[in-house]
């Protein structure tokens, strides 16, 4: 698969209750919020993913300005920094909203089982690159 974007950085930012998990150290900062991964050249058949959970609750009780009660939805921003193949450096950003749902057995319904499988592998391979089998 031919190379499509070299120099490419995903930044995702999170909501200030969120917080990545099985996520290297050195690529997160604000607070576990902001994950920054250096991914190299991509192709267009490049997957990346990640992990990320709501704060302890008593974090998120320390939060004057977050009441979970009355929170509905979680934005993300997603910012790609890639150069293209002619030179051209670019910026992609991409912002969304996820509804909050208490309903599990909703959610377990509407997950995306192929995205998790992709996850899974990857995962599985960063553990086993570092020599946890």
């Amino acid at each position: 698969m031919p190379v499509i974007a070299t120099n490419v950085t995903v930044k995702v930012k999170l909501h200030k209750g969120m917080e990545f998990r099985n996520e290297n150290a050195d690529n997160l900062s604000e607070n576990n919020t902001l994950m920054t991964r250096p991914l190299g050249n991509v192709t267009e058949e490049s997957e990346i993913t990640f992990e990320y959970r709501m704060k302890d609750a008593s974090v998120l009780a320390e939060m004057e300005d977050i009441d979970l009660l009355t929170l509905k939805e979680i934005p993300f921003q997603t910012q790609i920094q890639y150069t293209k193949l002619n030179g051209m450096k670019c910026v992609r950003t991409i912002t969304a909203v996820q509804e909050i749902s208490n309903d599990r057995e909703e959610v377990e319904k509407e997950a995306k089982i192929d995205i998790l499988a992709v996850n899974a592998a990857q995962q599985a391979s960063r553990l086993a690159s570092m020599g946890q089998f």
